[in-house]
């Protein structure tokens, strides 16, 4: 399987990489004097059995919690790997309860993606995350511990806020944000919704999430699938092409594109170019 790295973020904060090739997200874990609270079940049960035993490796504590940035089967479908409570937004937990009423064997994947269900995308990646075996007999936990839009979780020497940002990929989105060494987990909340074609952001989704991650000052910025770790420079930097990108669709409409080179980089024209993709 996929071959995640342990790295250490923070004093109190470490990671598991991602690994596209089957979709797996970055793992986090944050530490307390009380305990080590999980960021993001991870894609399977193997997925986060792997985190977990390089935590127990390095001698970190206890752990007491795993928190969900989101629904998506790649940040909660390991979450059984554990005997403890998992930590979700209401929104999250409805949606986790909904994939734990299907059936995942391959037959019936096929059919959702057909009925529009289920992503194309993320056919190839269950596939290949679990055996049919694992599959048909897959356990998903729905969260226990819910919250309508913030949740505190005391670590002892810190104390980790879960506070709802939604956005465009998925209205559930939670961050997770750890006071003492300023981390800031995003999950996904920050990517296009994946449900069109082409994928797309749409202004006020984007306008609001970063209305609602202003008041967070991160020292260190862990999104879903970036291989790399932001730091406050890159952070603000990633925010502001987002705020510009949506000035200029909304000063230019579809000449934005044409002028989005002279304005930023690749991921800035892909920004605009996803922003002008949004359904009417």
């Amino acid at each position: 399987m996929p071959d995640c790295r342990f790295e250490k973020v923070s004093p109190r904060v470490d990671r598991f990489t991602p690994d596209e090739r089957t979709d797996r997200p970055v793992l986090g874990a944050i530490r307390g004097t009380a305990g080590t609270l999980i960021v993001d079940g991870g894609a399977s049960p193997a997925h986060l059995a792997a985190f977990t035993a390089e935590l127990e490796a390095h001698n970190r504590p206890p752990i007491v919690g795993i928190a969900l940035t989101h629904w998506h089967w790649d940040h909660s479908f390991g979450s059984a790997a554990l005997d403890v409570p998992v930590l979700a937004s209401e929104r999250t937990a409805a949606g986790v309860a909904v994939q734990a009423d299907y059936a995942w064997d391959e037959n019936a994947l096929r059919q959702r993606v057909d009925d529009g269900l289920e992503l194309a995308f993320s056919l190839p990646h269950l596939l290949e995350e679990f055996t049919e075996d694992e599959r048909t007999s897959l356990r998903i936990v729905v969260p226990q511990v819910t919250f309508a839009e913030s949740h505190h979780v005391d670590l002892g020497d810190t104390t980790v806020e879960l506070c709802w940002v939604g956005g465009d990929h998925a209205d559930d989105s939670v961050v997770i944000w750890e006071p003492e060494d300023r981390v800031l987990f995003l999950g996904d909340a920050l990517y296009q919704c994946l449900w069109g074609d082409p994928a797309y952001l749409t202004v006020a989704g984007t306008r609001a999430l970063l209305q609602r991650l202003a008041p967070f000052d991160p020292a260190f910025a862990l999104e879903g699938h970036d291989p790399d770790v932001a730091d406050a420079t890159a952070y603000a930097t990633r925010l502001d092409e987002l705020r510009r990108a949506c000035d200029l669709v909304e000063q230019h409409g579809a000449n934005a594109l044409r002028l989005a080179p002279d304005h930023g980089g690749e991921w800035f024209v892909e920004n605009v170019e996803q922003l002008l993709s949004a359904p009417d």
